[in-house]
């Protein structure tokens, strides 16, 4: 790590007055196991694991290989690169070589996992056959694969399919009748890298499952399943809500590791150049790696941060000694071909270092990655672990990571604390099973599969909730006979799923998400794609028209902000009246009010377009409310109720297991609606909000203590003020913001309390609540 750190100070990605924090893990060798389990696999799949170098078993392999074997459903958990692959790989081509007619479905989360897995099957396949067995034929099953090729593989399906959510909905499910034949012989559904599967994402696949589950079980089918994670706190529990299945828990008893060096990084940027320094030292740290001869994967918060910073290290890369050929951006969007093109080029040695979003947080299982920067923190710390697994994967290699903080409490505060990073449990998942808001919106589908009248047989597959609230709905209902809904947009995971098809000069170069378009891709913005400038010229049904950006050095920032309004109090604790903090149902629209065009060079705004288009969102969201201009004795100012916004904010995601990004929150200081907002950035909610009522005291210490341990005097990026500023006529000073926190949670215990009723609606002390 020496010689590393001395190049970032060389290339100026680090500077002497940025603060520096510096951790080795030592290595934990792999506990192998004693038993004779390879001397007990067939011939030509004991052969073929030796052939690939796998001359024993490790011992959390050894007892998730005899779990499946036996026909439990099984969740493993093991850090990466610790052969989760091969647990379920063995005793599948085990049973695939004794059972030809079985079939097995890998679901994954991302195309790059289910291509990497693809790849690890079929090695061990074709190994296994050149030492005598059958063949076993393999395919990825994904919205690329042309007509004529599906045709194929539902007529004459192969022994496994790698898949993702989004198929089984839409194929396996839509056109099961296609598929009768592979689904019949089904008998293992992986599900990897499990803890992808939260929030809003979650528990659409876990409503998904059920119905996928329930489908099977009417044709006589019940496969059984295999789960895998490496970093989730929570993994037993996850693995039962995200399947309803009671599955066999298997835990790596050491947290085997290579030699990894942190360096946690606070950069000391100017807060109005933060992103443009920042963009730099990115780029430059990049350069760094590669001229140590590091593969290096730049983990970026952002699609738009990969295009800028895959340009300004391609722009850089010569005069530093570096090929700009050895630097490439993969994400999202692009298409099958160029992504499957990067990831060759990374494993061959072609590319050295690749700019990517969370695309390649999983799924990526080679062996020469050296090092990971991380160009800020994700949105929990089960990313990061995933992250920085992805760099050593080889035990008897070194691997380094570097943390850059972005401008925001969050980061800061561990890159200035990494042993809290280092020593802290991973986040438990949350799904929300019982979403009546995401079970309404696959009650068409279920329908259509199970038919409006379920048998009671059905009730352990689908689950209490989904089960009972499907049958409530379906009760007045007629047979579903003729049409499939699935035509209908689910969007597993976005709000609506809509995708659009970028297109430029009548050829198609890429995708986008129709939430990313509405912040990324408006009419007249300039949208980075693979390393190139396109303006958008306008938005059809699916399609979005693009012209090549040929005056360089221009940017555009689109101008958006949110309003709520309380739509329904689910519950509620009343203070002394002066206070109420309420659990709901809330109403946001997000606003957008027109860009700026804007040139990099000199940051100077050369033009102003409005524009006024608006989309609402139904939430679940926790707020206190204010009804006087009082509170306890204090008058209320607009900088007390952002200020305590603001430490909502900070405090929520130390407190409540959640992603940073399943929140968001917003004040109001108008008088008939005056209040601080928290909401869930999950349609229908998976309880985090409804936690935050029980434990929003806490949140409010944590954040005190995190402005308390900053070293400024009046509030700046690391603990108070965030990224983007909120209000013009709103200047926060950290003393007054903590003293009114403290002023809250001091007067709270005194107050005489209430409970809101909901069916009533009314306020009722919290003693005669109870009673009645």
């Amino acid at each position: 790590m020496k010689d590393l750190i001395a190049a970032l100070y060389k290339l100026d990605a680090l500077r002497k007055d940025d603060h520096v924090e510096q951790r080795v893990l030592p290595a934990i060798p792999p506990q192998f196991a004693n038993s004779a389990l390879m001397d007990g696999l067939g011939g030509p799949l004991r052969e073929a694991l030796k052939q690939l170098g796998v001359e024993a078993l490790f011992e959390h392999q050894e007892r998730a290989i005899e779990l499946i074997r036996t026909g439990k459903d099984v969740v493993l958990e093991a850090p990466t690169a610790s052969g989760k692959t091969l647990c379920f790989n063995i005793p599948l081509v085990e049973r695939l070589l004794r059972e030809p007619d079985a079939h097995a479905l890998m679901i994954h989360p991302m195309k790059a996992l289910s291509s990497d897995q693809r790849r690890q099957f079929d090695t061990l396949a074709q190994a296994t056959q050149q030492n005598g067995g059958q063949r076993l034929e393999s395919w990825i099953y994904d919205r690329s694969v042309n007509q004529e090729t599906r045709f194929v593989l539902r007529n004459h399906p192969p022994a496994v399919l790698f898949t993702n959510p989004e198929m089984l909905h839409q194929s396996f499910l839509q056109h099961a009748d296609k598929w009768r034949r592979f689904l019949e012989g089904l008998k293992l559904v992986v599900l990897d890298e499990i803890h992808e599967y939260r929030g809003y994402f979650g528990t659409n696949v876990a409503l998904l499952l059920r119905r996928f589950f329930a489908y099977l079980h009417r044709l006589g089918v019940n496969p059984q399943v295999v789960l895998a994670t490496a970093t989730c706190g929570n993994a037993l529990e996850h693995a039962n809500r995200l399947t309803g299945r009671r599955c066999e828990h298997v835990v790596a008893r050491t947290p085997m590791r290579p030699e990894r060096h942190f360096a946690f990084i606070d950069p000391q940027i100017p807060d109005h150049m933060f992103h443009k320094i920042y963009l730099l030292r990115i780029a430059r740290a990049a350069i760094a790696c590669v001229q140590r001869g590091l593969s290096t994967l730049i983990f970026c918060p952002t699609r738009r941060f990969v295009e800028e910073a895959t340009t300004l290290a391609r722009r850089d890369a010569q005069e530093c000694g570096v090929s700009p050929e050895l630097i490439a951006p993969y994400r999202s969007g692009y298409d099958a071909q160029t992504r499957m093109q990067v990831k060759q080029n990374l494993r061959t040695g072609k590319v050295k270092a690749v700019f990517t979003t969370n695309a390649l947080e999983i799924g990526l299982d080679i062996g020469r990655l050296d090092a990971c920067i991380l160009a800020g923190f994700p949105d929990s710390v089960l990313s990061v672990w995933q992250r920085i697994g992805r760099a050593g994967r080889r035990w008897d290699k070194k691997a380094y990571v570097l943390f850059y903080a972005l401008n925001n409490p969050f980061d800061r505060f561990y890159a200035k604390n990494i042993d809290a990073f280092l020593n802290k449990q991973l986040d438990e998942i949350m799904v929300g099973v019982d979403n009546e808001e995401l079970m309404g919106r696959h009650l068409p589908f279920l329908a259509y599969e199970c038919g409006v009248d379920l048998d009671e047989r059905l009730l352990p597959l689908l689950g209490e909730p989904f089960f009972r609230f499907a049958k409530e709905k379906f009760r007045h209902r007629r047979p579903m006979r003729n049409g499939r809904p699935h035509y209908q947009a689910l969007g597993i995971r976005g709000v609506s799923g809509g995708t659009y098809k970028l297109v430029c000069k009548g050829q198609e170069i890429g995708e986008i998400s129709d939430a990313h378009c509405f912040r990324e891709a408006y009419v007249g913005a300039i949208y980075n794609h693979f390393g190139k400038q396109y303006r958008v010229v306008s938005h059809g049904t699916e399609v979005i028209e693009l012209e090549v950006v040929t005056q360089p050095g221009l940017r555009t920032e689109g101008s958006f902000w949110s309003v709520t309004q309380a739509s329904e109090a689910m519950a509620g604790i009343r203070y002394a009246e002066e206070l109420a903090t309420c659990y709901g149902k809330l109403t946001v629209f997000e606003n957008f009010g027109g860009y700026r065009l804007i040139d990099v060079r000199s940051d100077q705004v050369l033009e102003n377009y409005p524009a006024n288009q608006a989309r609402s969102l139904t939430v679940r969201g926790f707020w206190m409310g204010f009804e006087e201009d009082e509170l306890f004795g204090k008058r209320l100012t607009v900088e007390d109720l952002v200020g305590l916004e603001q430490l909502l904010r900070i405090g929520a995601p130390f407190v409540v297991p959640c992603d940073r990004h399943d929140l968001a929150t917003l004040s109001s200081t108008s008088r008939d609606n005056r209040g601080v907002y928290i909401y869930e950035t999950v349609p229908g909610g998976i309880g985090i909000a409804e936690k935050l009522l029980e434990v929003w005291p806490k949140v409010l210490q944590t954040a005190i203590d995190i402005l308390k341990n900053c070293s400024c005097k009046q509030g700046c990026p690391s603990c108070l003020i965030p990224p983007r500023k909120l209000r013009e006529d709103v200047s926060l000073k950290k003393k007054e913001v903590i003293a009114f926190a403290q002023h809250i949670l001091r007067q709270v215990p005194k107050a005489c309390r209430e409970e809101f009723d909901p069916d009533t609606w009314t306020w009722v002390p919290i003693a005669q609540y109870q009673q009645v």
